[in-house]
């Protein structure tokens, strides 16, 4: 089933949020202190989240444990993720709505050309793999992510090989700032996607999204948010302290050690977007695995099988090139 109209029922009105008086980050409703600098938050009397929510008639799959609204147009209810029939159809229920949406670009027979190409690469894996996959099934899903934006203000210390003239040490003292602007920051919600699968699908151009009205729903599956913003925020946080050491090394002159940064996240705010996969299972002998496609720029990430006898004809290799050389180096001495 696919999301009712926004118009039907209304949402309830959204508060504004409050934010910390110290740093001006989000904070969210049971929070006692700020998760970015620790001040004690308000008190205040419970609220309606943050975030609009929407009326649905969902699924849940017994075997992965996804929670789905499903195809209005697919008769056989059939999991994306897993493959699995045994779906369990939920009471109609309120659950966190998107605030955008981004398209799908890459359609149907694309996706799958971007299947066979891939199982034609990888030198590891079996010869016949193009010619004997299978697929098996393939599912427009819009995944649910949450889209961070922060500031930040860096102090950095290292030590750097950019000696002045003079100095006798290899390694000098160096400091300074920096000061970041992050957005489009993605950090998905699904409950079954690895963040390995998640990580591998991203870049997603976000100026292409749409408001949800905009999006026909009919012919996808619509996974739900599992991951809450509150869960959310230390991933992003984690990710963007990230960023900012990468940032703050290229400042280093030359080679650099012992790089420490101290780094102060203000005015994060995020919003929860849907953003358009391929989901595809292909059969392979008595095995079937999963393949997903970026629906918007066709990047693409899955799990194959390996060649076994590839593998041990390579370590027969090595073994008789290691016998042969020691053997010479042995009657050289």
């Amino acid at each position: 089933m696919s999301p009712e109209s926004p118009s039907s029922p209304e949402p309830a009105p959204v508060p504004i949020s409050q934010r910390c008086s110290v740093c001006g980050s989000l904070l969210d409703e049971e929070d006692l202190f700020c998760s970015n600098c620790g001040t004690e938050a308000p008190r205040r009397e419970p609220r309606h989240p943050r975030h609009a929510t929407a009326e649905m008639i969902g699924f849940s799959c017994q075997g992965c444990g996804a929670s789905m609204s499903y195809s209005a147009r697919d008769k056989a209810l059939r999991c994306p993720f897993c493959g699995s029939v045994q779906l369990l159809q939920q009471p109609r229920k309120r659950t966190l709505a998107p605030e955008a949406v981004v398209p799908f670009r890459v359609g149907y027979r694309q996706a799958q050309q971007v299947l066979a190409r891939w199982l034609a690469q990888g030198f590891w894996r079996p010869s016949d793999l193009a010619q004997e996959a299978q697929l098996v099934k393939i599912t427009p899903v819009y995944v649910p992510y949450w889209v961070f934006q922060a500031r930040t203000h860096t102090y950095w210390t290292a030590d750097s090989s950019h000696t002045p003239p003079g100095a006798r040490a290899n390694w000098y003292p160096v400091f300074g700032e920096h000061q970041g602007h992050y957005e489009s920051l993605l950090v998905g919600a699904s409950g079954v996607l690895t963040d390995e699968e998640i990580g591998s699908l991203v870049p997603f151009d976000m100026s292409q999204a749409v408001e949800p009205d905009k999006v026909d729903f009919s012919p996808t599956v619509v996974e739900q948010f599992a991951l809450p913003r509150r869960h959310a925020r230390p991933v992003a946080r984690e990710l963007i302290e990230q960023l900012e050491y990468e940032r703050c090394a290229e400042l280093v002159p030359g080679s650099h050690r012992n790089l420490q940064v101290n780094v102060l996240v203000t005015g994060m705010s995020s919003r929860p977007v849907l953003l358009p996969v391929w989901i595809m299972a292909y059969r392979y002998r008595d095995r079937v695995y999963r393949f997903l496609v970026n629906g918007q720029t066709g990047k693409a990430t899955g799990t194959a099988p390996i060649s076994w006898f590839k593998v041990t004809l390579a370590l027969l290799i090595t073994a008789l090139v290691i016998v042969v050389v020691g053997g010479i180096a042995y009657l050289m001495q």
